[in-house]
Parts: C-alpha cells; sequence; structure tokens
C-alpha cells in the first residue's frame, strides 16, 4: 500500500475500512482494499468519536468521554446533533434507517440495549422509548443482533430454554410497532462461542453465525450463513451467497455489523467474508467455499493496539 494525498471521499460499490487510531483517535485512515491503496487524514469531527453504525455516507457517533451522539456525513462534513442518553445505556445494537427522502431528518435512530429500543428522530428533543415484551413465564431472552430490511428493523431473540425466534420492529408516525415473524428452526448455540449478525443481502434476509473458540474466544473457527425463506418461514443454509462479499465489523461496545455487495472488482473476492477484530489492525477473509482464513495488514501505518476498524458503504 501506499500513501496518497487528501482527496474527497468518493462513493464506490464496496466499503471503505476506516481506521480510527493516535492518542485521542483524532486520525482516519481510508483503505481502500480493492487498489491497495491508503490515505490518513484529520477530520475534527470524528476526533474522539467512535463509530456506532452506517447508511449510505451517514454515520452515527458517539463520543468516548460522554454520551453526546451526532449524525455525520462523510462527503459533506455536515454534522446534525443527537439527543442524548442516560449514561447507564449499554447501547448494545445501533441501526440507522435510510431517509425515505433526501433530507437527512426522515431517519430513525435506534438503540438497543438489552429488551429496551430508543430511537429518535434528528430534530428530536429527546429518544423515546418502548419495551420489547413477551409472555416468557420467567425465561431469560436477549437480542443479539438486528438490522434494517425491507424498511422494517428484523431482530432475533433468543430465549433460555426455548427456540430462536424472529421479530420486526415497524416505525408507525412516531411509535415503534413489534410483530411476532417466528421461525424457530435456528440451531441453538453451542461451544464454541457463537457471534450472531442479521444482514440484508441483495434483496435476501441472512444470519451469520461466527464461530469463536481459544483464549479469550480470540480466534475465529468458521462462519454459518442462512438464507430466510419467507414463503416458509425457515431459515436455509447455504454455501453460496451468488458473488456477494459480507464485511463484518467490530465495533468497541457494540454489538457487531454487517454488510453485504456485489462484489463486482476482481480484486474482492466473491463468495466470501471480509472480517476484523478488536485491537487488530488485520484484514481477514473467510472463503466459504474452501472454508480457509487469509489476512492481509489493513495499513502499516496505524497503530497495532489502539485502532478501532469499521467498514463504511459510501453508494
Amino acid at each position: 500500500m501506499e500513501v496518497t494525498n487528501f482527496s474527497p471521499i468518493i462513493p464506490q460499490p464496496y466499503p471503505w475500512l476506516i481506521i480510527c487510531d493516535g492518542k485521542d483517535q483524532e486520525r482516519q485512515t481510508l483503505v481502500n482494499i480493492s487498489d491497495n491503496h491508503f490515505k490518513s487524514m484529520t477530520m475534527p469531527e470524528m476526533r474522539n468519536k467512535s463509530i456506532c453504525t452506517s447508511t449510505k455516507e451517514w454515520l452515527v457517533l458517539k463520543d468516548l468521554d460522554s454520551m453526546d451522539l451526532c449524525l455525520l456525513n462523510l462527503t459533506s462534513k455536515e454534522v446534525v446533533q443527537l439527543p442524548r442518553l442516560e449514561s447507564t445505556i449499554r447501547m448494545d445494537i445501533c441501526i440507522l434507517s435510510s431517509p425515505e427522502s433526501e433530507s437527512i431528518h426522515d431517519c430513525h435512530v435506534m438503540f438497543i440495549d438489552g429488551l429496551t429500543f430508543y430511537f429518535c428522530q434528528p430534530g428530536d428533543k429527546k429518544f423515546s422509548e418502548r419495551v420489547f415484551e413477551f409472555d416468557l413465564e420467567g425465561r431469560l431472552m436477549w437480542i443479539p443482533t438486528a438490522t434494517m430490511f425491507r424498511g422494517k428493523v428484523y431482530f432475533l431473540t433468543i430465549i433460555s430454554e426455548g427456540p430462536n425466534e424472529l421479530f420486526t420492529a415497524e416505525f408507525v408516525n412516531s411509535s415503534l410497532h413489534f410483530t411476532k415473524f417466528t421461525s424457530k428452526n435456528l440451531p441453538v448455540p453451542l461451544p464454541p462461542e457463537i457471534v450472531d449478525y442479521l444482514v440484508e443481502s441483495r434483496g435476501e434476509l441472512l444470519f451469520i453465525q461466527k464461530m469463536r473458540g481459544g483464549w479469550n474466544f480470540n480466534k475465529i473457527l468458521g462462519f454459518s450463513i442462512f438464507r430466510m425463506d419467507f414463503s416458509s418461514q425457515m431459515w436455509v443454509q447455504v454455501n453460496n451467497i451468488r458473488g456477494q462479499t459480507i464485511f463484518l465489523s467490530q465495533p468497541y461496545g457494540l454489538k457487531h455489523k454487517a454488510i453485504s455487495c456485489f462484489a463486482r472488482e476482481k480484486e474482492i473476492r466473491k463468495n466470501s467474508i471480509y472480517f476484523t477484530k478488536c485491537s487488530d489492525r488485520y484484514i481477514y477473509i473467510f472463503d466459504l467455499e474452501d472454508h480457509s482464513i487469509s489476512k492481509s495488514l489493513s495499513c502499516p501505518i496505524v497503530s497495532k493496539h489502539n485502532s478501532r476498524l469499521d467498514w463504511v458503504m459510501i453508494p
């Protein structure tokens, strides 16, 4: 790789890898994985911030020392402030819906903490909240992953001593409505530890299980992918994602995020999963055909131990 001079961030049909590092996360390095070039810059809007999630060119940013939140447009550098959340909220999962018009004020920002959904639109003075409640007969439930799909938030629930199930959350005016989608045929997580992802891929809903093992569960053993068959409401395991490539982020303090795109460039490996690890500056690639895992150094100039890596799509 080589350093290029600063230039505007341009759209491309696959994600940019954004690496934030430095004492106060003051440096941003953008890596183009297609031509193996990177460029470093200082964006004051991202200083001391973590990326919660992204949609199109918009990022949801959280201050590392407070609960201050904002939206940042990577191409125009426009910043839109969001209401603050209480410091006790964990922000396990973050969702940013695509605006129905060209105005970012039409989108919704959502955080999920346990079984509580916090949501707002830019311009709101505070977050609304809605608790996800179903009769569990005393059993423990948690939400490991969620994603936007067909204009709704799809989220997976895992219930102790019960089946995994799929639900939807839909914005209706200023409220949030839950609907049970069913589908109970997902395999129950067993050792080694499983990390779950939901992602939209070419009009389909995919469920991905990342299998971890070794000391501190930092070794990636492999992946399983399931496609939702909406006609039967069943998950179907697949070994081919039809030329797609999936990019998985592992941000600090949040559940994991996923992006899917069609690999048009020959340098982007099809039917593969690109993923990153915490406190690690390497890009890892899992091949769905032979189940091999390879790695490459994302950028030699970034910190080895204090870097935050995120995949961001700018269509």
